[in-house]
């Protein structure tokens, strides 16, 4: 059989470039030290390698994270020893003032180093952090601790905007919150509160007022109602249960007006429950906010509920009956029939629950199940409340408590701030609005208020346990209050130090001996905190001992995927450069030779 030269010359030419193409690609291999440079090449093992970089990424991020982690905290330990070691020499300096052999300008002068620590103490937990404020909770923009008041009347620390004495729960001061970072231990986020589970995370922010201490013993301020000059504004800045308000008042002609007029601008300011004037105003943190009353829902001809007929912004009732279940459902008209659709079904499920599956179809009708078995549940308009009477004037949309009073029965609704409030009728407009502000501060609509007064002699009081009130007259306002501060030791550590010196300038050396002992129990309390520090710090150096074996695997496994092995594949090359040889000496027999072979 005679083969032809043309196809004894393609098959060399194939096998001569198919020894090339072997030969290059082992040279490749050996050079970049990969086993494949496209994932087309092993779609297998490039799969594996993908998840194995993307693994060793986030690896990196936690390593940055846990770096990042680790010079906070030791900045945070190493303000928080400073502090304690300005302590030491506070509570030497103390005792030095306790001494009875000291004239008041010894003591004048120890007062000036006294506060001069108070400031250096300010200075070291306003520490800035890798653009964190570390002590501030989650504010990364203003310095957390601050130092207010003059020196004659008392000086006093605030912690973002309010002043510490003011509570004794940490977590009610502005950016109490903390941040965290991931370092891989599985964050979890808390379905219930939607925060992140402090377990999962490691926490890089501290809440300052739980670090140094927050709120008094006892202490509340009473002002001087016999020195208010009458009919002339006041003003005064506020500080109790973690929140700061300034309280703007008129002095009245008798100390019993004036009483009423600091009382009611204590509740403008601190009211957090919306209230029923006489006039039926709803007041809300002396604002009036927009209600609506319950209608009954409209019917088409098909027994069903008419969108058609249903208004934006109103609110409407029906009563459905199902499986010898009646209940009524409330909703809200929207700006579209799907819309009002929408938030039918959401009342829908939320008053008959997960159990009981309920549509509606378009012809307005509830309905549950399908096909033969589908049930359609009875709707009927609701007798348990009335629509509420409405006066709309200059001053604004009221509620007609004489209307609601003179029916004598039934109950009455309005819908507040996306809230039910029920209102039953009384004998007489007051005893309406009684019971409209009764539903208003019940519990599971708006909640009892708690606001701070002041009794007949000017004392300010707040019916909270442990709760301190703190005051102070407003910067730049032409009138102001006296009033004294009544008793009480403060729990935060620099404002035990403010309040000594103040002692120590008036010359009470007994109350000086005693705050020495504070200052010396504050400085165990804030040893406590740093030992908490450095327990966090042993957990971040077992999380780089733990994820820097996780990466030696990592790697290791990368490398069993990727990585060439160099002695077998220089081998390989060698034989692939034998074959290639071979190959080419096979050609001068194979191949034609031309003119150009026999120059010379």
């Amino acid at each position: 059989m005679r083969i032809a030269g043309d196809t004894i010359r393609r098959s060399y030419l194939s096998r001569y470039e198919k020894n090339y193409s072997d030969k290059f690609d082992s040279e490749k291999k050996i050079y970049s030290e990969r086993k494949f440079d496209r994932a087309s090449e092993n779609p297998i093992d490039a799969a594996r390698a993908l998840r194995t970089r993307k693994t060793l990424s986030e690896i990196e991020s936690y390593e940055d994270n846990l770096k990042t982690a680790d010079s906070i905290y030791t900045n945070a330990e190493g303000s928080m020893l400073t502090v304690s070691s300005i302590l030491q020499n506070v509570y030497e300096k103390l005792v030095e003032g306790a001494h009875g052999t000291r004239n008041q300008d010894d003591l004048n002068i120890i007062a000036m180093d006294i506060d001069n620590y108070a400031e250096e103490m300010v200075q070291s937990f306003n520490i800035d952090i890798a653009d964190r404020k570390v002590f501030g909770g989650v504010n990364n923009e203003s310095p957390a601790f601050k130092i207010e008041g003059a020196t004659d009347s008392g000086k006093y620390v605030t912690y973002n905007g309010v002043a510490l004495n003011s509570s004794s729960d940490p977590e009610s001061f502005p950016f109490s919150e903390r941040s965290f970072l991931d370092i891989g231990i599985g964050i979890n986020v808390n379905g219930t509160t939607d925060r992140i589970d402090d377990q999962s995370a490691l926490p890089v922010t501290f809440n300052g007022a739980k670090v140094t201490g927050c709120g008094m013993t006892s202490k509340t301020a009473s002002i001087d109602l016999g020195s208010l000059k009458a009919a002339q504004p006041y003003s005064l800045e506020v500080y109790v249960g973690g929140r700061h308000e300034t309280v703007e008042f008129i002095s009245g002609d008798t100390q019993e007006q004036s009483v009423d007029n600091i009382n009611d601008a204590l509740k403008e300011a601190f009211q957090t429950t919306p209230e029923v004037d006489e006039n039926g105003n709803i007041n809300y943190a002396g604002e009036s906010p927009e209600w609506y009353t319950y209608k009954n829902a409209p019917f088409n001809s098909q027994g069903g509920l008419d969108f058609n007929s249903m208004e934006n912004d109103v609110y409407y009732s029906v009563k459905v009956e199902l499986n010898g279940e009646t209940r009524v459902v409330d909703f809200k008209g929207g700006e579209t029939n799907t819309d009002t659709y929408a938030a039918l079904t959401s009342a829908l499920d939320g008053v008959f629950g997960d159990e009981v599956k309920l549509s509606v179809d378009k012809d307005g009708r509830i309905s549950t199940g399908s096909g033969r078995k589908e049930v359609f549940a009875a709707v009927s308009n609701t007798s348990d409340y009335k629509e509420v009477g409405s006066i709309e004037d200059g001053d604004g949309k009221r509620i007609d408590l004489e209307s609601i009073g003179a029916s004598g029965n039934g109950v009455y609704a309005i819908n507040l701030n996306g809230q039910k409030v029920s209102i039953l009728p009384g004998a007489t407009p007051e005893e309406t609005m009684k019971n409209a502000n009764e539903s208003l501060a019940s519990s599971g609509v708006f909640g009892k208020p708690v606001v701070p007064y002041i009794n007949d002699v000017g004392t300010l009081i707040y019916d909270i346990e442990g709760e301190n009130i703190q005051i102070d007259n407003t910067k730049g306002y032409p009138n102001e209050v006296e009033y004294t501060e009544i008793d009480g030791y403060p729990k935060n550590i620099i404002q035990l130090v403010l309040d000594a010196g103040k002692l120590l300038r008036k010359g009470d050396q007994d109350m000086v001996a005693r705050y020495a002992d504070l200052v010396y129990a504050a400085q165990s309390n804030l040893s406590v905190a740093i030992s908490d520090l450095g327990t966090h710090s042993k957990f971040i150096e077992f999380n780089e001992d733990r994820l820097a074996d996780v990466k030696v695997n990592l790697l290791s496994r990368q490398n069993d995927i990727e990585s060439t092995d160099l002695p077998s594949e220089i081998t390989n090359w060698k034989v692939l450069e034998s074959v290639y040889n071979a190959s080419l000496q096979m050609g001068s027999s194979v191949l034609s030779q031309t003119i150009f072979n026999y120059i010379s």
